[in-house]
């Protein structure tokens, strides 16, 4: 079958290029919904001595933000040097693994005059087919001014602006040697080298992530990067649509947006689940619907990592069928911390919603279900809210779509819908649903196929 003229290897090729499920995000083209977090980026790389770290919960896009900024930012001739962090790394490992990844392909391979291509230091010799090993380049590097030093090499041989992003900072697990780069931005801008680096970690502050160094914050331009805002998240699915010549149904792009619950690689995922199922329709399509969605949504849950679905298999296989309803109760509505009477009155509208037999449990078993959710061997989905008794957040963010994605995919719409007026925790408002971004306007249908209510 084909859409609009493509057969088979040109749609999925074409589908590789406008939706990243699975690589991050390269070109502002793509990036939606992240215009003023790349600005702030922008306007902060001008300034002498100072570097970028973006921090947030895991799936909100900081990979993908730190490569299209650093893209921006790197001047032609070569390419910006990717490092990721891992549990085994030190920081004299990722300093001579950014400068294996610079000078072992940079620039200097493309120089005509082969007497010039050839960078030595401490007696290592990087040349044209020559290897050196990330082992040996990291035993010449005793101290930080050792870094600097390789550092300093490294941005005047690799280009006129030359800029480094360190993917997965927090994965570093020694806070020691995370701090270690502190004193290496205060160096580097000490000796006015000429490179930049960009730095992203998951966590909810940047003490998490580098300590408490006293240097670091002069040197380092923070971007807390919340969850997507609405329009960036139906942006996402109607320009990769387009690129297909197809319109999407607005209440399809609607669902999409609040079961994603923000996070841009849901969002990704069911897109290219959904088109997939657009091209394989036996009937011409023009606008993608409901039943493309729904498919597509199924195919997406099928492929998502196990890591990620273990905790709510933990929490749900073997219980009684009451026990999931409990589970998407939890994860009802754009708030990320929530109390229990909250999420009692959404149970009983899922409860509703699912048509369960009998009565829906009171409040008080309830929430003895919903303590459960703290446990191991209930995937220790739920984490209480410091110094707010009887307030709860998702430990792991990013499981909060997964959980809407399951409800949604056995017919309960999650949307936030009460019986009776809300009770909410006083804290700002991008703290508290963890997005910037406006709600959904009123009078747009969120729900589609059964149980279609306006949101009002």
């Amino acid at each position: 079958m084909s859409i609009n003229g493509f057969d088979k290897d040109s749609f999925g090729l074409q589908l590789s290029e406008v939706v990243f499920p699975s690589r991050p995000i390269r070109s502002i083209q793509h990036l939606m919904g992240r215009d003023e977090e790349l600005e702030t980026i922008e306007r902060a790389l001008y300034q002498a001595g100072r570097h970028i770290f973006i921090f947030g919960d895991r799936g909100v896009g900081k990979s993908s933000l730190g490569a299209t900024a650093a893209y921006q930012y790197q001047a032609s001739g070569a390419e910006p040097i990717f490092v990721a962090g891992s549990v085994d790394d030190t920081f004299k490992s990722v300093i001579a693994n950014i400068a294996n990844q610079a000078l072992g392909r940079s620039r200097l391979e493309a120089t005509k005059r082969q007497e010039n291509i050839g960078v030595e230091w401490r007696g290592l010799k990087w040349g044209s087919g020559v290897e050196i090993s990330t082992i040996e380049v990291a035993s010449q590097i005793q101290t930080v001014g050792d870094a600097t030093e390789l550092l300093k090499q490294v941005a005047e041989r690799h280009s006129q602006k030359s800029i480094v992003v360190v993917d997965e900072f927090d994965a570093i697990g020694s806070v020691e040697e995370r701090n270690k780069f502190a004193s290496l931005l205060k160096q580097l801008g000490d000796q006015s080298v000429n490179l930049k680096f960009i730095f992203t970690g998951i966590g909810e502050t940047l003490d998490e992530l580098l300590g408490a160094h006293p240097s670091a914050f002069r040197q380092l331009e923070t971007v807390q990067l919340f969850r997507l805002s609405w329009e960036g998240r139906r942006e996402i699915v109607t320009s990769a649509a387009e690129a297909f010549g197809l319109s999407v149904d607005d209440n399809v792009s609607w669902r999409i947006a609040i079961v994603s619950d923000g996070f841009p690689y849901y969002v990704q995922l069911i897109t290219e689940k959904m088109l997939w199922e657009a091209f394989a329709d036996p009937v011409i399509v023009e606008q993608m619907g409901p039943q493309h969605y729904q498919l597509g949504l199924r195919k997406a849950i099928q492929s998502i990592n196990a890591e990620l679905k273990r905790p709510y298999e933990r929490a749900v296989l073997h219980r009684e069928q009451e026990f999931e309803t409990v589970v998407w109760a939890t994860a009802d509505g754009e708030d990320l911390y929530r109390n229990l009477r909250d999420m009692h009155e959404s149970y009983r509208v899922v409860f509703r919603k699912a048509e369960r037999e009998g009565e829906p449990l009171p409040q008080t078993k309830f929430t003895e279900q919903v303590r459960k959710l703290k446990s191991k061997g209930f995937g220790e989905i739920l984490q209480p809210v410091e110094k707010r008794p009887g307030w709860y957040t998702y430990k792991e963010k990013m499981l909060r779509g997964f959980v809407r994605m399951q409800a949604e995919a056995n017919g309960i719409e999650l949307s936030g819908e009460k019986e009776a007026p809300r009770q909410r925790m006083h804290v700002p408002g991008n703290a508290r649903t963890g997005y910037r971004g406006s709600s959904i306007p009123k009078g747009v249908r969120v729900n589609v196929g059964r149980n279609e209510v306006p949101d009002d």
